[in-house]
């Protein structure tokens, strides 16, 4: 590819040409690929595919304001730019999967467990309450509804289902104020009775 066929490439890509986007990407895209499989660690490796850091470098360059790909004189140069964007991606991804808690990969454990000649899956805690937490929510639930008459406590026990204030006065037959002024006056007995 000569500098001028480059730089016209280049210039129409920007400007939005699928057909010249598509030149430079069959042009570039094995040297971006090769400089990502050249700088991702071992540990990344089953987190990502390489193609997943060669996407993020063509989106940095050609979807980005910071990067103006019409400033590169040559081939070399804008080879080199890519290579230098691919390492500081695999970079930054790397520092963010070892120096952060929230993504560490050493936090991972896998979802099987081998046990003899077999795997089983590991036992992952439910999102659902435990039995015992049904049985706090349900005590509580007969507090609040205790001495109320069964608009009343039907009201209370759509509420905790998630229901809105207006779908719990239009289900009950309640006003909706009504509604309002009988969950404070629940939250406010419930809280007194902590305190207690």
């Amino acid at each position: 590819m000569n500098e001028t066929t480059f730089a016209e490439l280049v210039r129409r890509a920007k400007a939005g040409d699928e057909q010249a986007l598509n030149a430079l990407l069959s042009e570039f895209e094995d040297d971006v690929r090769l400089a990502v499989r050249r700088q991702l660690p071992r540990v990344l490796r089953t987190q990502f595919d390489s193609m997943d850091f060669v996407q993020l470098v063509w989106a940095s360059v050609f979807a980005g304001e910071a990067v103006d790909p019409t400033r590169f004189d040559n081939p070399q140069h804008l080879r080199a730019f890519l290579t230098g964007v691919a390492w500081n991606k695999v970079r930054e991804e790397y520092r963010r999967r070892t120096r952060t808690r929230k993504y560490d990969i050493g936090r991972e454990e896998p979802l099987y467990v081998r046990r003899g000649d077999r795997e089983e899956p590991r036992e992952v805690p439910s999102p659902e309450p435990t039995p015992s937490q049904n049985l706090q929510e349900i005590d509580r639930m007969e507090q609040l509804t205790a001495g109320r008459s069964g608009p009343e406590a039907e009201a209370l026990r759509l509420r905790s289902l998630g229901l809105t204030l207006e779908e719990v006065a239009a289900r009950v037959g309640l006003s909706e104020r009504t509604v309002r002024r009988l969950i404070e006056d629940s939250r406010r007995r419930m809280e007194q009775r902590q305190w207690r």
